[in-house]
């Protein structure tokens, strides 16, 4: 069969594909795999055929736009950032998307390209799969708003999924009835969540049931909880972007066990300031700091202290560690659960907040915005995690994850029946 996996975003997007891709590839099957420009390198890696789709997606994280458009001027000003973000790149996604999606048997695709593939999987009548990192559709367990607590009443989180979805909605029907059009398809007037329900979508969470234990019950098989899917050594190792340089592993074991910052692929407003801050608050403490740049502009420094490097295998990593400190993107949260350590989220939106207060109900970590963050916040929360307490929880929940091989194996599994079933599966939603 031939799997068309096309996705956007940064690398904590395309991870889980890839791992997935390179699984179905490994099973006979054909697999085209479209991945922004500069994560083109990082798909081929794993052996896939991997094409080029969308965007530059680092330079546009780091664009004026995003750094500086939705959180400085007015509201107008703000208004119109929103905008240029949320039609960013679109005609290009589509215009790249017929190439992509010739003769497919079946579709994976991500959240925030749901709308260009679902059109592509309905004209070609082939079956349809998104891969969620998250809690991103509508449930009475958490709310669409970023930060928002874990316990407001299922009602409130209806409400604010009805909000969102129909602002959503009208934010761009326009350009997905616009390619419906060009692809020869009629006119909707529903938004897209219902209509992939009743087309037999299928929506893979890639996260841990031990995280949401209550969705699994609401959901059912149409969004199965399946688990986080993490690279496994051999890709790594084929990949080999992340691997440990000799100096880096010797600097871990100079000393006492370092906590890990790290903050992906996320913009760090301020770095310079951070790395000050990071360093100071770890002279308090008497703690080391090993620091990851990411796609962050950290200044290179290594000294007894405090260590930056580029980019580092949380796997290899983490293990070493005392404790971790992260943006919260669901990768690396899984990854510092999985090692069994205790973490500070130090998020700055979308996803990462919610992590953040899973984390902090699972008693395995504290969060925080970015923005927030000083010396005396990083000591203040540091101490915190530090704590027996905290460490010896987050080795009891690590014990309670599903592993990565049977994330992996249960996820493919899925994709690969229910693309053989096709239009009977759908029928049957």
């Amino acid at each position: 069969m031939r799997f068309v996996l096309v996705f956007n975003g940064t690398r904590g997007d395309i991870q889980p594909a890839v791992v997935l891709g390179t699984e179905l590839l490994r099973r006979g099957h054909d697999v085209v795999f479209g991945a922004p420009p500069n994560l083109v390198g990082f798909a081929a890696g794993a052996g896939l055929d991997a094409r080029p789709f969308g965007y530059d997606t680092r330079a546009h994280i780091n664009s004026d736009v995003i750094r500086h458009g939705v959180r400085t001027g007015g509201p107008i000003t703000r208004v119109r950032a929103l905008a240029e973000i949320r039609d960013h790149g679109w005609n290009q996604m589509v215009d790249e998307m017929f190439e992509l999606v010739e003769d497919a048997d079946a579709i994976v695709t991500g959240f925030t390209t749901a709308q260009i593939a679902f059109a592509f999987a309905e004209r070609g009548d082939v079956p349809f799969f998104v891969l969620h990192h998250a809690p991103v559709t509508e449930n009475p367990y958490f709310s669409p708003f970023p930060g928002a607590p874990l316990t407001l009443p299922a009602r409130v989180n209806a409400v604010s999924w009805t909000a969102v979805t129909a602002a959503f909605w009208m934010l761009t029907r326009g350009r997905e009835n616009r390619l419906r059009q060009r692809l020869g398809l009629g006119t909707v007037k529903q938004a897209l969540p219902a209509r992939m329900q009743r087309y037999g979508a299928i929506e893979l969470q890639l996260y841990d049931p031990v995280f949401c234990p209550d969705l699994a019950r609401v959901w059912g098989e149409r969004r199965p909880l399946v688990g986080f899917i993490d690279l496994p050594q051999g890709l790594r190792r084929r990949i080999g972007s992340d691997a440990l340089d000799a100096d880096t592993d010797l600097w871990i074991d100079s000393g006492d066990p370092p906590i890990y910052f790290g903050f992906g692929s996320m913009p760090v407003p301020d770095a310079h300031s951070l790395l000050t801050a990071i360093e100071e608050a770890c002279r308090k403490l008497g703690q080391r700091a090993l620091v990851c740049a990411g796609w962050s502009d950290f200044e290179e420094i290594s000294t007894d202290r405090i260590r930056v490097v580029a980019t580092v295998d949380h796997d290899q990593v983490f293990a070493r560690c005392r404790a971790v400190v992260h943006h919260g993107g669901a990768g690396t949260t899984s990854a510092a659960v999985r090692a069994g350590k205790p973490a500070l989220v130090c998020w700055l939106g979308s996803d990462q907040p919610f992590w953040g207060l899973q984390l902090e109900r699972l008693g395995v970590g504290v969060s925080t915005p970015l923005t927030m963050v000083d010396v005396e916040v990083l000591e203040e929360n540091l101490e915190v995690i530090l704590r027996a307490k905290y460490t010896e929880r987050a080795a009891e929940v690590a014990s309670r994850l599903r592993s990565a091989e049977e994330a992996t194996a249960d996820a493919v599994d899925l994709i690969e029946n229910s693309a053989r079933q096709g239009r009977t599966m759908r029928l049957s939603a």
